[in-house]
């Protein structure tokens, strides 16, 4: 007679591991909390554009900057999907808020590029007030190699979705 204790459902999928309903389990949760995350950041996106005066796109524009650097007016309405026309508008009101500036390509003289202006990246933390210290006060119980393991995932999950981006071109 067998005498092993037999392995509980709940720890092992029909066929497999437990560590493979394990992950099963977790890849689901991660869809699921990544699709919420992304909810989540687009209307904390739309409140701060509210906070700023600028409208989401506008301000989808200004946070690109911000993170990407000096970009030209094609390779904003590349990111952002508006057309060419569009982004003009766009670059003409976040010009007026005093916000960017239009310059030569810094290698082809025949482009134009467009820069945030000295001081412009302050502005963000303005349009959300407390982000800084919440984002801190969330990282404070991590240990370094934690926050190293968040990192590294935030990385290749960015270098996935630009991956995504590039192939759905």
């Amino acid at each position: 007679m067998d005498t092993a204790s037999p392995t509980p459902a709940s720890d092992a999928a029909p066929g497999g591991t437990s560590d493979d309903q394990a992950r099963a389990e977790l890849y689901q949760a991660l869809q699921t909390d990544g699709q919420q995350l992304a909810v989540r950041l687009v209307r904390l996106l739309h409140r701060m554009s509210d906070r700023s005066g600028m409208n989401p796109t506008d301000f989808q524009c200004y946070t690109l900057l911000r993170v990407g650097g000096t970009l030209t007016p094609g390779e904003i309405a590349d990111s952002l999907r508006l057309s060419t026309g569009s982004v003009t508008g766009v670059i003409d009101r976040l010009e007026a808020h005093g916000l960017v500036e239009r310059t030569r390509h810094p290698r082809d003289r025949r482009k134009v590029a467009v820069r945030l202006i000295e001081g412009a990246d302050t502005f963000a933390a303005a349009s959300a007030p407390g982000m800084r210290e919440a984002m801190t006060r969330l990282h404070e119980d991590y240990t370094v190699d934690e926050l190293r393991v968040i990192t590294d995932w935030l990385d290749r999950v960015g270098a996935t979705l630009d991956d995504l981006i590039t192939a759905s071109d």
